[in-house]
């Protein structure tokens, strides 16, 4: 007999399979916990031109240091890999997200989706040096799980905009990942990618407050000596020693206190052009709306998986029929 003949003639075990299926389907669909997503988009900028007219002025006078080339760890999608830190997760997870209670975000994760491990082991400290080794290998877990649970990445490959974007069952959890890994991510990547020109104008800061310190010394020492030299004999010079030799120490002092605070000021221009341009666009409100699967949908999958099933099965079965009779 033909094979589709012989399925179409048991159309009701076809109807029977797909009704079965449609039913599982449903069943399962209406135990699947509904997924939340939190999604953030903001501006990274590593743009290395001129911010102003006197960017280009200290270019123009020989500054070097204000006109360098961007480094490419810091451009592009390489910006993308510092997200998927372990060591930034990790930072992020100790980020503290209710201020009354001092809660962090590991303890909250931890203690939602790890709850009877969580009760063994007890609250998580903000030092991960110090866990046990069962609160180390838990924690290990959760920076695993955290890092699949959020993707992040560009709007446009021609524009700057990214997007970070967490997936939960927990609205919480999906909330706070997103803001918490942004947050220490943003934080960790300006102040790498500034390290040096901050330092240099914490330097030259140092060093301007130190030379300034001394002037004022200088001068009260100056004032000092001219009052008790007040209408003193011409002809009798020596007790003016003093004031002349602070006179001297003023110019000299007061060149470098000059030649300092110009430096200062194009530090000051460098970090500003170093410092990436950072902001948030868009970010999510609680409580989150969830992503529900359709039931109808889901349902209707089932039930042509099944009905497919049985008709293998049919086939299957008037296959192994006629190599019975032959």
């Amino acid at each position: 007999m033909d094979a589709l003949s012989y399925v179409l003639k048991r159309w009701y075990l076809l109807v029977l399979a797909a009704v079965i299926a449609g039913a599982v389907g449903y069943l399962k669909i209406r135990k699947v916990k509904p997924v939340f997503t939190a999604t953030i988009s903001f501006v990274l900028s590593t743009d290395q031109k001129e911010r102003n007219a006197f960017a280009g002025l200290a270019s123009q006078m020989g500054f070097d240091g204000l006109s360098s080339g961007a480094d490419n760890i810091f451009s592009g999608d390489n910006i993308i890999e510092f997200f998927k830190s372990r060591k930034l997760i990790g930072s992020a997870l100790q980020s503290i997200i209710d201020s009354n209670t001092h809660q962090t975000l590991l303890n909250y994760i931890a203690q939602s989706n790890h709850a009877q491990v969580y009760k063994k082991l007890g609250a998580f400290g903000q030092n991960p040096a110090i866990y046990n080794a069962a609160q180390n290998k838990l924690y290990r877990n959760i920076i695993s799980e955290t890092g699949k649970s959020f993707m992040v990445f560009k709007k446009d490959k021609k524009l700057i905009f990214y997007l970070i974007s967490t997936q939960s069952t927990n609205p919480k959890i999906a909330y706070y990942v997103s803001r918490c890994v942004l947050s220490q991510t943003a934080s960790y990547f300006i102040t790498t990618k500034t390290n040096v020109a901050a330092t240099s104008v914490k330097l030259l800061q140092h060093e301007a407050d130190s030379i300034a310190y001394v002037l004022r010394n200088i001068y009260s020492a100056t004032a000092s000596m001219n009052d008790q030299t007040y209408n003193l004999n011409p002809s009798i010079s020596v007790q003016r020693s003093g004031s002349m030799y602070n006179q001297a120490r003023v110019a000299a002092f007061s060149a470098a206190y000059s030649e300092v605070m110009r430096s200062l000021e194009i530090a000051k221009i460098n970090l500003q052009k170093e410092t990436p341009l950072y902001r948030i666009i868009d970010e999510p409100e609680l409580p989150l709306i969830p992503v529900k699967e359709s039931i109808l949908k889901y349902m209707l999958l089932a039930s042509f998986i099944g009905l497919i099933f049985m008709a293998m099965v049919l086939a299957g079965l008037n296959l192994y029929q006629s190599i019975r009779i032959k």
